[in-house]
Formats: C-alpha cells, structure tokens, sequence
C-alpha cells in the first residue's frame, strides 16, 4: 500500500493541531510539533521525507520567523515547503514571511475546503518544481561534461606537440583544484565557491594554449635554450591569451575569462619579476597566480627532455626557498600545509603510473629475454612495488573521495572487510568475523538483507556472473534503498572455486525515488489527481493477471450526465473543477486497494475485488457518487458495471461489456445504475 506524503505541523496551539489534523489526516500522515526546537529536530531526523510544514508565526521560544531562519541555514528550505498559519493580514508582515521563503499562507480561521486545497496544491507544485529543477541539472551537468571534454582534447593536442603525454594537463588541474580547496579554508574572504574552483581548475587546462605557436624544435629541445629561443618561448604567454580572445560568441563567458587570465598571466610572480606584463601582487588574478605553482611544482616533479624529476618534497623546497620565482605568501602557507603536500605527491604518484597503464607491460618488460637475469629481477621487483603502491593509492583514493562503500568477503571462514573510511561514517568495525552473526551489522542492514545476501552467494556458485541486485533499509521508520554487486574471487589453483567476493554497495535512494516520482508523474492525470487512461489499464491489466482465484473483480464506468451544460454555461474552467471535484467524490467512496482512474473527457474506470454481493456495493458507491451538487450544478452520473462472476477475466471483455451498461444506463434516461448479470 502507499505510504501517504508525511506533514509536519508546528503549532503551540493544540486546538489549531487537532483541527487541522481532522482537515488532513484522511490524506497524509501528521506529525506534531508543539514548538520550533520540536519542529526543528523533526526536520533533522528525516529532512527528505516530510512532504509540507504548516508553521505557525507566534509560538514560545521561537517564532515563525526565527523557525525559517535556520531553516535556511541549514538548507532545509528549498527541500520542503512551507506553508504559514496566521491571522495577520498586515501587508508588511505578508511581504517578510513570503522574503524569508514561505510557500503559501493559510489564515485563521480555518475554512476545510481552502486548508485542503493550499496543501494539495502546494504539494503538487513543490514537487513539479522539484522535477523541473532535477532535469535542468541534468541538462547542465551533461553540457558541462561536454565541455570538459572538448578542452581536454585541445589541451591534449597542445601537449602532444610538445612530445608530452599530456598528463601534465591533468597534473596541472587536479593541483589547481587542492591548492584552491585549501586556500578557501585559509582566507573564507575569497569567496570561492565549489563551481569557481571546478571553473579554475577546468581553465587550468589552456594554460598553455599559446604553445602551439612556438616552434616545435624550440619546445623540445633537450639543452638549455639561449636568450633567443627564450624570448620566443615567453611569447607562448601573451599568444595563448589572443587565441582564446578570438574564439568568436564567447568572449565574455566566465569560463573563457578566467581561461584568459591564466593564459596570459601564469608567468607572473608577486614581485614582479614575471611575464609578459610584469604584474605584482593583486594585479595578477588569483586563478592564475594559482596555477603558477601548479604548473611549477608539476613541472619540477615530473621528467621532461631537458631535466630529470625532482622528489615531490624536494620541488616543494625549492618553491617555498624561492628558487622558482616569488610567489604569493598566502599561496606559500597552503603549500606547507602537510595535507595539501599529501595530495600533491599521491598525485604525482598516480601520474607517474600512467607511463604505464597496463600491467601486463610489466609483465612482458620482466620476461624480456634482452635483460639480463638480474635486471630482470630488479625489473620485476621495481615494478611490483610500484603496482602496489598504485593499487593503493587508487584504493584510497576512489574510498575517500566516493559514497561507495566497498568491502571484499571472504569465504572460509567467513570474514568482511569494509574500506575504513566507510567504517567509519556508518559507525561499524572495519574487519567483521561471521558478518551473518554480528549485532552491529544486524541492525544497520537487518537479517532479511543479510540473509538474502548469503543465498544470493549459495546460488550463484558455479556461475561466472556477479551478483546484483537491490535492497531496502529501514531509515527513520522509512525504506532506504541500496544496490549490491559481488564479484566472484577464485582460488588460484582451482579457477571454479570460489574463495570470496569483491563487493560495492552503492546508496540509490535518491535516483529511486528521482524515478518513482517521475513514474508517478507520467502515471496520473493532472486535473483529477487519478490514474490516467494508459496507466489505468495497465493498473487493471496487472491486477486481473495477478488476481487471486478465490475472489471476484468488477469494473465500472461512469460518466457524468449532462457534462456539456456545464462547460457551455459557465466556462470549461469551471467544468474542470467539476470533474476533480467528481474524482474526488469518486476517490472517497471506494477503497485503498481499489484502481480508479480517468479514462476520457468525463469517462472515469472504477476496479475493485470484492468479497460477497456486487450489487449492494456498487448501489453504495453510485449513490455516494451521483448525488447533491457542485456550486449548483447538479452530481450526476450514468454508470455500466461487468465483473469476473460473468465475463472472463480479461480487460477488454470487461471493458467492452461495462461500456455497453453504461449505454444501457444512457438509454434508461440517464442517472442510474446497470450491472451485467449474464442477461
């Protein structure tokens, strides 16, 4: 059954709790809170999960106002909406609440029919919002990731010239990205954002753009360049800023601005003492001041024709001793902070690696029948460290750096290994012996998960595949969900036994729920709130195959008598509002288990099962349906029922034969009820 949306109300006021309660609670689920502290632990304890805040402006210890303040601060705003209780109609007071973030108002003293309304209404708006804000994201993300990826190349073809592999591109980047990162902790006065620094660190990658107008005998040579073949090396500066300053339609967009500015300017230093422009101090941008060090450090550490590579520590020596140039002293306290240096080094670590990126290189390096035995086993050895130091360095660093949580399990005995970074965010032991009997392990995943985790790894034995497949946890008294992958480990002298299972388990509770919500959103119809025509057949479809023997089914159709008038002499606005209110009155008089969907203009399809006599029931539901008024206009419906006591179960012939009763119902003089009895 579906759970219904949660609703938290914050309200001193008991009376006002209950009555809204009684408004509400038929529809959602309500939660109370007798202050902001109580509302605000609420939020706390399950900030995706609560569908709408009602919030009062006057409570004790704090307000309205004082409630959505930190609401804000902590970002809960833009998750749930709110909407305020009050009896204030003072403009400037209506003005404050709507500029600290409100949704909607509702005033006491509280009319049901408004109440019901706001809250549908602001419920459905939130979460188009919402939908809209995920797919504009989407839309930005994917444009941003081809960006990135056009960059790279042209950074890469510039590197290329240059007889480099072009990781100097990424070295520069990723160093870009720790020096800024830590330079925003050190001085918060710079403002740099997460989005500013990903754009530094993207521009970082046409640094040296305007290398491709200096000649490749000059950019390679392996000795010292004479004064000459100096100068025209510094032109690569100014250059690279004209190029990208040509590039047409673009010019004034952040990213080539800034691209611009590290351009031009990455040879500056603080003194002066740079080029092309001679720029001091703040004069030079700190983006490109940044990338300075970046592209020095990078260049001392890594091997180029002219220079052997420096230690990672040794080139940071030379940088603070001012052996490269006068940088800023700001920029100087983050390279010595041991973090930042930590960092830097794995990073030219991993970048050393990728002059060899696939291990069986190694391999057929150490068996080269040229090497002498002794090279070879040096050979052998050198490398075998160096992959070990790569896997974990990689291992750390895809640990730390992603929400995966990974682990390795070994058979016999059983035994878990969990990645100690993951340990220790969700609170659990490392290393874990009999995980199937572990207290603490029980109660994060509960026994079904891990039961089900073990029989998947009993039936896959003797299969190569891996294991894959979805879970859900309990997380605030709601399902959390979460995808598994195993991946089988054999023993080495026998290839089919299995010894044990590499393991991710990846958090996909928000791309389900992403999901379900579109799903929901393509499945309803938007003026009515039911099913729409498609999903209610496909709704019926299922249930008829899934139906249980014992039990009958019945489907109805109904329209709504005389519908034309209504549009014809008060407007089709007022003839949508009709049909919800219709589906609404049809939606009250059946139950949960029930389907009922719109099917066309004023055609709506009620399903249910149903345990003893048809008629009785659905003469209950007609009459609940077909009766009083809207606004003066008269509730009226003609309505055609078939069920499986007569038809075979099959969604057509049920249909076909219900639609046919409704004729008959049309015919009769319309406002009655005509239920097939095989006749």
């Amino acid at each position: 059954m579906d759970q219904k949306p949660k609703i938290l109300i914050v309200d001193d006021s008991a009376f006002n709790q209950e009555m809204l309660s009684e408004i509400l609670e038929e529809q959602y689920e309500i939660i109370k809170a007798d202050n902001g502290f109580e509302g605000l632990q609420v939020v706390e304890k399950d900030p995706h999960g609560i569908s709408l805040i009602l919030l009062d402006y006057y409570m004790p210890h704090m307000n309205g106002f004082e409630f959505l303040k930190i609401m804000k601060q902590r970002g809960w705003l833009s998750q749930i909406p709110i909407i305020m209780i009050t009896a204030e109609s003072d403009g400037e007071f209506i003005d404050q609440a709507y500029g600290y973030g409100i949704f909607d108002f509702i005033v006491r003293p509280f009319n049901v029919s408004i109440v019901r309304h706001r809250v549908e209404n602001t419920i459905l708006a939130h979460a188009k919002q919402k939908r809209l804000q995920y797919l504009v994201q989407k839309q930005v993300k994917e444009q941003g990731k081809q960006s990135d990826m056009l960059i790279n190349i042209l950074s890469h073809i510039v590197e290329f010239r240059n007889e480099e592999s072009g990781q100097h591109v990424l070295n520069v980047r990723q160093i870009t990205k720790v020096l800024l990162k830590k330079l925003t902790e050190i001085d918060p006065q710079l403002k740099l954002d997460n989005e500013t620094i990903e754009q530094i660190a993207l521009a970082s990658s046409l640094h040296d753009v305007g290398k491709i107008t200096v000649p490749s005998k000059i950019l390679n040579k392996p000795s010292r360049l004479d004064p000459e073949e100096f100068e025209q090396i510094k032109k690569h500066a100014k250059n690279g800023y004209d190029i990208l300053n040509k590039v047409p339609n673009y010019r004034n967009e952040p990213l080539m601005i800034v691209s611009k500015q590290i351009a031009r300017w990455h040879h500056e230093r603080f003194d002066g003492s740079g080029y092309p422009d001679g720029l001091k101090g703040s004069e030079i941008p700190i983006s490109a001041q940044v990338v300075a060090i970046a592209d020095v450090y990078d260049a001392l550490t890594m091997e180029r024709v002219y220079k052997k590579a420096f230690p990672p520590q040794k080139a940071i020596d030379m940088i603070l001793n001012g052996e490269c140039g006068c940088f800023n002293p700001l920029l100087l306290q983050v390279l010595k902070d041991p973090t930042v240096q930590k960092e830097l080094k794995e990073i030219v670590q991993m970048a050393k690696m990728e002059v060899i990126s696939d291990r069986r290189e190694f391999l057929d390096l150490c068996t080269d029948p040229i090497l002498t035995p002794s090279l070879r086993d040096d050979f052998a050895a050198e490398a075998l460290d160096l992959i070990s130091k790569r896997d974990q360095i990689s291992y750390t660093f895809y640990s730390e750096k992603t929400q995966e949580i990974r682990f390795e399990i070994s058979l016999d005995p059983m035994f878990l290994t969990i990645s100690s970074s993951m340990a220790k965010k969700y609170e659990i032991p490392s290393s874990i012996l009999d995980p199937q009997h572990d207290p603490l392990l029980l109660e994060k995943l509960g026994k079904e998960n891990i039961d089900r985790i073990l029989h998947e790894i009993e039936c896959s034995k003797g299969k190569e595949d891996d294991i894959d497949f979805n879970f859900s946890t309990e997380h605030g008294g709601e399902p959390h969900w979460w995808r598994i992958i195993l991946h089988p480990l054999y023993h080495e002298k026998d290839p089919k036994d299995v010894r044990g299972y590499l393991g991710l388990l990846l958090d996909i509770h928000s791309q389900k729920m992403t999901h379900e919500m579109l799903e929901r959103s393509a499945s309803i119809d938007e003026l009515t709130g039911l099913l729409n025509k498609n999903y209610t057949q496909i709704q019926v479809k299922k249930r008829l195959e899934e139906a249980d023997e014992m039990m009958e089914y019945a489907i109805a159709i109904l329209d709504l008598d005389f519908f034309k008038n209504a549009n014809d002499e008060y407007g089709h606005a007022f003839g949508d509002e009709v049909l919800a209110y219709l589906a609404k009155r049809i939606q009250g008089s059946i139950r949960k288990l029930d389907i009922a969907g719109r099917i066309g203009g004023d055609e709506f399809l009620i399903m249910l099962q149903y345990p003893g006599n048809l008629e009785t029931i659905m003469d209950r539901i007609f009459h609940t349906i077909s009766s009083g008024s809207y606004k003066g206009f008269p509730i009226s419906i003609s309505m055609g029922v078939a069920s499986t006591e007569y038809i075979k179960r099959n969604f057509d012939d049920l249909f076909n034969v219900a639609d046919f009763m409704l004729y008959e119902a049309k015919r009769s003089g319309r406002g009655c009820l005509k239920i097939y009895k095989g006749e």
